[in-house]
């Protein structure tokens, strides 16, 4: 499969899409760039469009009082709210900026063009829900990529330990499985994992974070044939 194809070879084949990326840490900064990043940039050089919504951590725009931000990437249309986040944060400040970044998302999201497709990640969990939402809003598929297990990480790191707060995590596991049209494993061991939570295995696609760029892309091209997303 050859990726390089012009905006015009593109258009004579292909549907081109409106792709939403939810993800509340975008990593821009090389070497370790997210792949949703460089995922995002291959689908602009097709001539699709690609709206990501993130915080403002990496972009930097002092926003002051203002709660979103703008900017325009190397094509990419980048929402960025502004909800600080630093791993040193107390528990229930994390959790707090987890609520935050969910909230802003799911309402934004609804002001935006309506999507084709939505491509949301965990962690954080709660990233899920304004992914859901704008799922069902839209009436677009879902593919959702998990890159670590939640609640199980964050339990066992000791983040979460109220006996509450795990049930109703389990519960939005549940519902997240349930309601995504794809979910991508980003190792074996997860895949492994989720089989045995009795996710259906049909939805269930590893992609792992070794690959390189163009297994990452065929991979998701796959899934979006799959779903056979609408332009």
């Amino acid at each position: 499969m050859k990726l390089n194809k012009t905006k015009a070879q593109w258009k004579g084949n292909y549907k081109l899409m409106n792709i939403y990326i939810i993800s509340q840490y975008l990593n821009l900064d090389s070497p370790g760039e997210d792949r949703f990043y460089s995922l995002g940039r291959e689908y602009i050089s097709r001539g699709h469009n690609v709206t990501v919504l993130t915080i403002d951590k990496t972009f930097n725009l002092e926003l002051g009082n203002k709660k979103i931000g703008f900017v325009q990437k190397n094509g990419l249309n980048i929402v960025a709210f502004n909800v600080p986040y630093d791993e040193k944060m107390s528990r229930w400040k994390k959790m707090s900026a987890y609520v935050k970044f969910a909230r802003l998302a799911g309402k934004q999201g609804r002001q935006l063009p309506a999507p084709s497709v939505i491509v949301a990640s965990s962690p954080p969990l709660l990233a899920a829900l304004p992914a859901i939402k704008l799922s069902k809003y839209y009436q677009a598929p879902l593919v959702m990529e998990i890159r670590e297990l939640w609640p199980d990480a964050p339990i066992e790191r000791g983040v979460i330990n109220n006996k509450l707060l795990i049930k109703a995590a389990h519960l939005l596991e549940e519902w997240v499985y349930e309601k995504s049209g794809y979910i991508i494993a980003a190792s074996q061991d997860i895949s492994t994992a989720l089989k045995n939570r009795w996710v259906e295995r049909s939805k269930i696609r590893v992609i792992g974070s070794e690959e390189d760029h163009k297994k990452v892309v065929e991979g998701y091209e796959s899934v979006f044939r799959q779903l056979n997303v609408k332009q």
